[in-house]
């Protein structure tokens, strides 16, 4: 409760002192937001190995159940950990412990090198940061109206299309430069693969490929913040009751913080995500007969994905109402318009029930 309210308080003073989102600067709200998210996965897992009965626990929380109270020096180290700190990722305290006194190694072998892997995202890390020196991410030219009506409609849409790819290279060279620290320091190894490949992806946080090629929502959303979706729905979606997908979403835009614009980014994400769940089961099927039938699905639905997903995160950096909503205008609502249509009159399929 006391990181919440804190959390909550940092965001309501930036919303406060800069409603517009015109100063854009690194403040101290993306710390608080990395300590709640692993203080409330500490709680979690302290509630589930404390007051929950075994058989209530799913495997990831029979997993990571924490039995005792973790120590003054276990805590303070865990939340503030210095590869972390500013921008992620998150990771549950098991991992950490087991990196701290050297048991995240395979039993009978040597904990391999983690400078190789360090060396190579910091080389990815300086070619995605590469990509905002040479194109222009700005969003300005959009609000001006003299330069939309001298462009034709898929120009402006190609541009803020382009704009938001540009703009999320910025997330990756944040991200891979955490986990390139993470993996120098020997933290982030996470076995063998079936070749005997040292793997190193424990705490990884994005998959830039999965992101800009997802064929549909739910990989495009499981290749994104990673740590942060993998820490949703340990807090939120697996404990939620009613409407999982829509509250945790919700949940999203509130850690984000109060900006118009984030809620219209993420509760765009939740209606995106059950509508294309929805038409998934009942489309996939029909399209499984031929290997050029599957190939046009997966197409198509690539495609439809990338500009839902680029529509929705656009709307995370525009920060006010008017902004959202002449982007919304700009394009007739219907993205949205389409898809309430879809999942209005797609039939739903059964489930197949579980055992």
């Amino acid at each position: 409760a006391v990181v919440s309210t804190q959390s909550t308080g940092a965001h309501a003073y930036r919303m406060y002192t800069d409603y517009n989102g015109l100063y854009r600067r690194l403040d101290f709200t993306g710390p608080t937001m990395i300590i709640t998210m692993k203080v409330t996965s500490l709680a979690c897992s302290l509630y589930d190995g404390t007051h929950r009965k075994e058989e209530e626990l799913n495997s990831d929380q029979k997993m990571l159940a924490i039995r005792r109270v973790p120590s003054l020096i276990e805590y303070l180290s865990y939340t503030f950990c210095f590869t972390s700190i500013l921008s992620g990722p998150t990771f549950n305290l098991q991992d950490y412990c087991k990196f701290i006194d050297g048991t995240d190694a395979i039993e009978g072998k040597a904990k391999p090198s983690g400078i190789l892997p360090s060396l190579i995202k910091l080389l990815a890390a300086v070619f995605f940061i590469s990509w905002t020196f040479v194109f222009d991410s700005n969003l300005g030219p959009f609000f001006d109206k003299e330069w939309r009506n001298s462009h034709s409609f898929l120009y402006v849409a190609g541009y803020l299309y382009s704009a938001e790819v540009i703009y999320h290279c910025n997330y990756y060279f944040a991200w891979i430069i955490a986990d390139s620290v993470s993996n120098l320091s020997g933290f982030g190894f996470n076995g063998y693969d079936e070749k005997g490949k040292a793997k190193w992806d424990k705490i990884t946080n994005v998959y830039p490929i999965g992101v800009e090629c997802s064929s549909s929502m739910k990989l495009l959303v499981d290749s994104f913040n990673v740590g942060t979706a993998r820490w949703l729905r340990r807090v939120c979606y697996e404990r939620c009751a009613y409407y999982p997908t829509v509250m945790t979403y919700l949940l999203t835009a509130i850690w984000h913080g109060f900006f118009p614009g984030y809620f219209g980014c993420y509760m765009s994400f939740a209606f995106f995500l059950l509508t294309s769940r929805k038409l998934r089961r009942y489309v996939r099927p029909k399209f499984l007969g031929s290997a050029r039938l599957k190939m046009f699905y997966d197409v198509l639905t690539t495609v439809c994905t990338m500009i839902l997903g680029n529509y929705a995160c656009i709307q995370n950096r525009l920060f006010t109402f008017e902004r959202v909503y002449e982007l919304y205008r700009y394009f007739y609502f219907l993205p949205h318009l389409v898809c309430l249509f879809l999942y209005i009159f797609c039939p739903s399929p059964p489930r197949p029930k579980k055992e």
